[in-house]
């Protein structure tokens, strides 16, 4: 449901759909940009149509639906207690209403078909002049017609106020912006019309007219089409349409119109210049918004399925939050070639942000996976706020409808665990193994220590007697990298001058990494840790930078 303001723009998006008002006849653009249905030429009439459908009938059960209709408008009279004719909202089996006729037809029938049942036309009129030959009460009136210009029931223009029930009288032709509330329940089969002034936001309680009738076999064509029709006779007045409001159920909206109350006067003649003048410029103006309704249109329908809402946790964690299609372009669209890998969270795919050579890792997740949006909300608060040369940097997030993503620093030579698995052959925790052999840094320290070959840890099918020195490197330095004392394991830089054979690891190692005095450094200060024999962490320093091979 939405509100459409008809500020110089003849674009409609009703009910999620996109459309647009079909004007024919005296439709245009008047005071400040509003969208007028007549000017100020005589016995001239104007009709606008949505050019996309309504269903108000399922054609598998045949049930027609309740619906409400609600719009502000506004009435300039040629003369201060004259104009003509009127104006009327429309229901129709077609777009348009053509061979209508101007004057007392308001734009919707003519002599030939007024009052024949086929025309299967609902309108809801606002007349301001009396017509004898149709029966009109007065010339301030509200009515419903069906099919014809004789109204079903109709009432002198006002409304009941509801502090007191009394009735206000309203002139249509005021110039005073009102506005009209239309609801029809299927189920009670009743129309309730409410005309009333719009600075009243609620309409009020008691309706001005109500037709109790069922308008089921007058809704039946799969697809019909609501308009504004309006005319003027022999004395011209301006008909005004500011917005409509539109739903498929019944509704009471509160609306604030929130713009000028009152419109001025009826414009003075002006010369056939100026009048020529101001046909060039509405046409320059209506072609140029229409191009710039369109290109809304399109921008409106690229980004309406990646429209986010920033949610107050979002401001207190503080990581960028990346826009659904920055993601979704970096990723190639998430496919499969782009995968890194995927597991109990979810997929990680590869990426590059448009308009830089920057590579990220992109983490999918959802609600309803093992790590949900507790585990998301967790990582957000913490690494996002982590800044550190030896940890994957939380570069941002984002939320696309059940999916969460996290957005990395890529890593092209993969994690250390990775790079040790397929080094030696064994995850870090094998569940399936025997107790001793479970955690494998436990196992190689523990092979260490006892003399043993720590070979042994490593996998039979890639055990080879050429490759041992490079086997027993990577095994003592993920044993040294896996320390319990953060002061002891060597930065990555370090680890990648050691892999590459610039620099070796010291002699006393083993000394190093089952020191006794280091188990207990998250109870100890870390001053401690620097004054640990001669094996503490400077010493160790020193050797591990100085050794060439």
């Amino acid at each position: 449901m939405f509100i459409i303001l008809f500020e110089a723009v003849l674009v409609l998006f009703f009910h999620n759909s996109h459309g647009y008002f079909i004007p024919t006849g005296s439709v245009g653009i008047g005071y400040n940009g509003y969208f007028t249905l007549t000017n100020t030429t005589k016995h001239t009439h104007g009709q606008a149509f949505d050019s996309n459908p309504v269903t108000f009938t399922n054609s598998s059960t045949n049930i027609t639906t309740s619906f409400s209709i609600n719009f502000f408008f506004a009435i300039v009279p040629e003369h201060d207690q004259q104009g003509s004719h009127g104006m009327a909202f429309v229901i129709s089996p077609t777009r348009g209403l053509p061979g209508a006729s101007s004057d007392q037809y308001l734009g919707i029938f003519n002599e030939t078909n007024n009052g024949k049942a086929s025309n299967n036309v609902i309108a809801i009129e606002l007349d301001i002049n009396k017509d004898e030959e149709f029966g009109d009460i007065d010339d301030n009136h509200v009515g419903v017609n069906i099919n014809g210009m004789r109204s079903v029931v109709s009432a002198s223009a006002g409304y009941y106020d509801d502090k007191d029930g009394k009735f206000r009288k309203l002139s249509l032709i005021s110039r005073k912006v009102m506005r009209l509330s239309i609801v029809y329940s299927q189920p009670d089969n009743q129309l309730n019309v409410t005309l009333f002034p719009a600075n009243i936001s609620v309409p009020p309680r008691k309706p001005l007219l109500s037709l109790s009738k069922d308008l089921s076999p007058y809704l039946q064509e799969e697809e019909m089409y609501l308009g504004f029709t309006a005319s003027t006779g022999s004395v011209a007045a301006i008909h005004y349409m500011m917005s409509w409001f539109v739903n498929g159920e019944i509704e009471f909206p509160r609306l604030d119109f929130g713009m000028l109350s009152i419109l001025p006067p009826y414009p003075k003649k002006s010369s056939q210049r100026t009048k020529t003048i101001l046909a060039v410029c509405l046409t320059v103006s209506l072609i140029a918004v229409f191009i710039a309704s369109w290109i809304g249109f399109v921008f409106y329908l690229r980004h309406k399925k990646v429209k986010e809402v920033l949610e107050e946790w979002e401001i207190q964690y503080g990581p960028h939050r990346f826009a659904y299609k920055e993601l979704f372009d970096a990723t190639k669209g998430f496919k499969e070639k782009q995968l890194l890998g995927r597991g109990g969270f979810g997929q990680v795919y590869k990426g590059a942000l448009p308009g830089s050579d920057a590579e990220i890792a992109v983490k999918r997740t959802s609600h309803d996976s093992r790590q949900g949006m507790s585990e998301f909300l967790a990582e957000i608060s913490t690494i996002g706020r982590l800044r550190h040369p030896n940890l994957v940097r939380l570069l941002g997030y984002c939320r696309h409808k059940e999916d969460l993503y996290l957005v990395y620093d890529f890593m092209p030579n993969g994690s250390l665990d990775k790079y040790l698995y397929y080094l030696c052959g064994r995850r870090l925790i094998e569940r399936r193994a025997g107790e001793e052999q479970e955690v494998l840094v436990d196992w190689i320290l523990e092979l260490w220590e006892k003399g043993d070959d720590i070979i042994v840890a490593v996998e039979e099918n890639i055990r080879q007697e050429e490759n041992r020195g490079q086997l027993e490197l990577v095994l003592k330095l993920g044993v040294l990298c896996s320390h319990q004392a953060a002061s002891i394991r060597p930065a990555m830089s370090t680890v990648m001058r050691i892999l590459s054979g610039v620099s070796e690891l010291p002699d006393n190692l083993l000394d190093v990494v089952r020191d006794e005095n280091l188990k207990g450094w998250a109870e100890k200060p870390m001053e401690l840790l620097f004054g640990v024999n001669s094996l503490g962490t400077s010493t160790y320093t020193d050797s591990l930078v100085s050794h060439a091979r």
